[in-house]
């Protein structure tokens, strides 16, 4: 109830699956906008601090708010959560959906060898 903002069991009682599994992507998707928020806080409070290199010569460890926070990154797992079909958008999410198929066919690939044996 808390995080779909309801105050009343009958509005809970009077939802169906479909609206509560879209209402809760909902709610997931607005507390990584919130993650976010914290993040860039905190990105921009350590990028004055922050450095590598020698004392002589130092350079800010993170240089873009991307090398820090992926926000497409997260907002495609919360996507592919509640989506069986969502293709993910940020260049992460695309590596990871590429590497998870090359898996799942190499072990279509080993299944069919060992039945041929």
């Amino acid at each position: 109830m808390a995080y779909l903002g309801f105050q009343n069991i009958s509005d809970i009682e009077d939802m169906g699956l479909a609206e509560y599994n879209l209402r809760m992507e909902a709610a997931l998707l607005k507390q990584t906008s919130r993650e976010r928020e914290i993040a860039l806080q905190a990105f921009l409070n350590q990028s004055v601090k922050e450095t590598k290199g020698s004392e002589k010569h130092p350079v800010p460890k993170y240089t873009k708010f991307s090398d820090f926070f992926d926000y497409g990154e997260a907002v495609d797992n919360v996507r592919a959560n509640y989506e069986p079909d969502y293709q993910p958008v940020s260049k992460a999410g695309a590596n990871k959906h590429e590497a998870d198929l090359i898996t799942q066919r190499w072990k279509k690939y080993i299944e069919m060898k060992q039945k041929e044996r």
